[in-house]
This record gives C-alpha cells, sequence and structure tokens, in this order.
C-alpha cells in the first residue's frame, strides 16, 4: 500500500526505529523478494554488500518481464526491457 504523504526521513526512521519495511507486492517475483528481505534484514552483518546484490541482481532472469508481466502483455518497464542504454 503506497503511503505518498510520507517523506524519505519518515520512512527511514520508521525502518531505522520500529523495523518496518515496506509490503512486498504479490507479484513481486520470489527472486526479486528474495533480495529485497535480504537486504532488509534487521541485523545489518546479515545484509548483503553492494556487490553481492549486483550479483544477485544480474542473476535474476528478466526475460517475460521477469514473472511480472503477463504472457500476452508488452513489458513498458524500461527496467524490464532486455536492453538498457544508448
Amino acid at each position: 500500500m503506497p503511503y505518498p504523504d510520507l517523506s524519505f526521513v519518515d520512512v527511514s526512521s520508521a525502518v531505522a526505529r520500529q523495523n518496518l519495511r515496506p509490503e512486498i507486492p504479490r507479484c513481486c517475483p520470489n527472486s526479486l523478494a528474495s533480495i529485497m528481505r535480504r537486504c532488509w534484514d534487521e541485523n545489518p552483518k546479515k545484509r548483503p554488500d553492494m556487490d553481492e546484490v549486483v550479483r544477485m541482481l544480474e542473476a535474476v532472469n528478466t526475460s517475460k518481464g521477469g514473472g511480472m508481466i503477463p504472457d500476452d502483455h508488452t513489458p513498458t518497464c524500461f527496467c524490464l526491457l532486455p536492453t538498457r542504454g544508448p
């Protein structure tokens, strides 16, 4: 559920002080949800470093939108297209 009235400070405060995390949408592929959960671990020592996050993200299969886009739809999000950049 989006919270458009919350600032970055509000959100970061809730994460740091109350251990709250955003809800992961049901349509999110398990591979991405798993990465998010690891990055959001309550124990900072258990969180992956950025190099590991990049490796995990590069390993995600984004063909057909990585499971987020039905087969009969065209991907519209630039991050799910097969090629990015110029």
